[in-house]
């Protein structure tokens, strides 16, 4: 796939230039390029090709080789990159994309993505095919999208380890999905009554981490998914003799704990949301201050490219370089990948719209899975059934 590029990055190679291209696109690319520069210009319109254009000559596209940059001016970017690749040209090298198209570029990529999606789904689980609750695979490929439910069962958390997949069944237990032969085995209960939701997995100490919502807990598993311990969110569940911050996700990282909940004060059952990522010291056990709060149902703390990441989900709110809005969707926003440059977030059927009135103008009702590119500030939807309803969780894989 080519990459957006720029005007300043052309000049510094020091080969001559074919435009390939004769159109609106070459004649903008030209204002912006030293005439002296440029060789010719190719075309594969044989009506075209032996007459002039801006002054250059246009030729057949078998006059280019290796000693050319050659630059792409037109929107048929896959075509001609095929056609130039099997002439041994090398993109990126030989071949380059006119700035003028870089708005093109992430349509097109876009447009041609190539990735195989796992998701989860907590709605209740249905006997019919590919709705209700369940592990999904969802393979992407351009226009085609596949779509095939591998367990079914009311599923939360999930994360990859090993070529697995381990997910929750928050009735059932701890499951793993082998990617290759797509088998499902059962990896150890959960405590009843739990209503388990997240799970990860540190690295640093080979402990797997659980978070309960109706016990306002997080367990702490050894690898063998023993238990060692619990994490109590604060001393309200023994008060209250009920949940009262309603955790979600949680992401393991070195000493630390992070947890995201609906209620930092434990009161989101008298409609305070004050919602937060908190902090544990797992070496003691202790909650630390918050790393951020305000947030509306959030979901899916995650690590990339240095930075935490975490889904606000009621306003819809991808979050991270310092919690800051870097993406905003028209649904509830629930379940984080990132994948060869591009998010992958879930999109569940919004269920409490009324409360965003006034935050959003538009809020969407479908179910769904968003891909985004936060540079360009593009996205694709891919519409699922509303008979699914929600996601969970998803991790995205190059097919």
């Amino acid at each position: 796939m080519l990459k957006r590029n720029s005007f300043a990055n052309i000049v510094k190679n020091n080969k001559k230039i074919i435009l390939f291209g004769s159109g609106n696109i070459a004649e903008k690319t030209l204002r912006s390029l030293d005439k002296g520069l440029i060789s010719h210009i190719v075309d594969n319109s044989p009506n075209l090709q032996g007459t002039k254009y801006q002054g250059f000559d246009i030729k057949e596209p078998n006059t280019i080789s290796g000693e050319y940059l050659v630059i792409i001016c037109s929107t048929a970017i896959t075509s001609i990159s095929d056609q130039l690749i099997s002439l041994g040209l090398v993109s990126g090298e030989d071949f380059v994309l006119s700035p003028i198209l870089n708005d093109l570029v992430a349509i097109v990529e876009l447009e041609e993505i190539d990735q195989t999606i796992y998701f989860t789904s907590g709605t209740t689980a249905s006997k019919e095919k590919n709705i209700g609750g369940g592990l999904y695979k969802c393979i992407v490929n351009g226009s085609n999208v596949l779509l095939s439910r591998l367990y079914s069962g009311p599923c939360y958390g999930m994360i990859e380890k090993e070529n697995e997949l381990l997910f929750i069944d928050t009735d059932n237990g701890i499951f793993s999905c082998n990617r290759k032969t797509e088998k499902i085995i059962k990896k150890a209960e959960l405590p009843h009554g739990s209503r388990a939701h997240g799970i990860s997995y540190n690295e640093s100490t080979e402990k797997f981490y659980i978070s309960c919502s109706d016990y306002d807990q997080i367990i702490e598993l050894d690898k063998n998914f023993r238990e060692i311990r619990r994490f109590n969110l604060s001393n309200k569940y023994e008060l209250h003799k009920e949940a009262m911050h309603h955790c979600n996700d949680n992401l393991a990282i070195g000493n630390s704990l992070y947890v995201s909940m609906f209620s930092s004060s434990g009161n989101w059952k008298k409609d305070c949301f004050d919602g937060c990522i908190a902090e544990f010291d797992i070496e003691s056990g202790e909650r630390r201050a918050d790393i951020i709060s305000d947030l509306y149902m959030p979901h899916n703390v995650k690590f990339y490219n240095g930075s935490l990441h975490v889904l606000d989900s009621l306003p819809g709110h991808l979050r991270f370089g310092n919690f800051s809005i870097q993406g905003t969707f028209p649904a509830f926003t629930r379940g984080l990948s990132f994948n060869s440059g591009l998010y992958f977030i879930g999109q569940s059927k919004n269920r409490n719209y009324s409360r965003v009135m006034g935050l959003s103008n538009n809020t969407s009702i479908d179910c769904g899975i968003i891909a985004f590119n936060s540079e360009t500030k593009v996205s694709r939807f891919f519409q699922l059934s509303n008979k699914i309803g929600e996601i969970h969780s998803l991790i995205a894989f190059d097919n």
